[in-house]
């Protein structure tokens, strides 16, 4: 079982857990308030392939410009600094994580369902908080940003426990706790600060594998909630949503009986994953949300679910028990 010394020692020192210098540069630059597209534009400009995978970004659907952008300060002009910035932000992590070959895992699942999650969240927190959406895309994004070094520096380990998370269906941090006496939060909390995103992404990073801690620490849905609320979502090699009910339940605690509003809610972050993927060639999703929320409504009747003046108990009652007797 390694330490958690040796796990703070190879997160803190290994050159392989390096961000990107342009990652790190719009970080840098993000720390004060007083800069604007200028100072932004210039690193990305002094880069040839990332002025173009900006401008990319910025002239697709994601955005709908009626006319070419062709500048990169006016892309961060009329696009926000906060969304360029994560773009470049993911655009490199996904560029320098190892991929460690570990059993059933690989990077493009990984992202595939960082980027899921952060999507997710953002639509959440704009649809029913007043929160900094762009902030809690990057929380949500950071989640798992620690298991590729994990599993590369300790290969055996998270082999077995991969696969055991997709032949048995239990959680990976469960596993982590058990064999190693910490989990994928600690370690991303460890790099995320180590990178200058800032104690609040870290603080979220090391709650989001327990829920009711998150939710229970605030009485508003906070970025900590609402990304472990993500958290909860289908990953993309799941044939099945094994943890649909704690995602409803978690949903009905944040923001009440509004159950009906989650199709909406899936199928824009859908639409949104999609155009994101397809920009960084991330291929398309096996099943998207949508999918899996259909399959779980599919062939119940979800009466309660169309009455407004449900309570949220009644809500969580039929719902498990049309997920426990499809």
């Amino acid at each position: 079982m390694p330490p958690k010394d040796e796990l703070i020692n190879y997160l803190k020192n290994s050159q392989l857990c390096a961000l990107p210098q342009s990652a790190s540069q719009m970080i840098e630059l993000s720390k004060d308030p007083n800069n604007g597209p200028q100072e932004f534009a210039k690193p990305i400009s002094a880069d040839l392939g990332l002025s173009t995978q900006v401008l990319r970004f910025v002239n697709s659907s994601f955005f709908g410009f009626r006319y070419k952008i062709t500048s990169i300060p006016l892309a961060l002009t009329l696009a926000s600094v906060r969304t360029i910035r994560n773009y470049v932000l993911w655009n490199g992590l996904f560029a320098m994580l190892p991929n460690p070959h570990c059993g059933p895992f690989t990077i493009k699942i990984l992202f595939q369902d960082a980027l899921r999650r952060a999507v997710f969240t953002r639509v959440v927190t704009e649809h029913y908080t007043k929160l900094d959406s762009d902030e809690a895309f990057t929380c949500s994004l950071m989640q798992d940003i620690a298991i590729p070094f994990l599993a590369k520096k300790w290969g055996d380990e998270y082999a077995e426990m991969i696969t055991k998370t997709n032949t048995e269906q239990v959680r990976l941090s469960i596993l982590e706790r058990e064999k190693l006496g910490w989990d994928h939060s600690d370690a991303g909390a460890i790099l995320t600060i180590g990178w200058n995103l800032g104690e609040m992404v870290g603080n979220v990073v090391s709650q989001h594998t327990d829920v009711d801690l998150a939710i229970h620490q605030s009485s508003e849905p906070s970025f900590a909630s609402i990304t472990a609320l993500s958290a909860l979502l289908p990953k993309v090699p799941d044939g099945k949503w094994f943890e649909a009910v704690p995602f409803v339940k978690s949903f009905l605690k944040l923001f009440g009986p509004r159950l009906t509003e989650v199709a909406a809610i899936f199928s824009k972050s859908d639409a949104i994953s999609e155009q994101l993927t397809e920009l960084v060639n991330l291929g398309r999703f096996s099943k998207n949300l949508s999918d899996y929320w259909l399959e779980i409504l599919s062939g119940n009747p979800w009466t309660k679910l169309h009455d407004v003046n449900a309570t949220e108990e009644q809500l969580e009652e039929h719902f498990v028990q049309a997920v426990n007797n499809p």
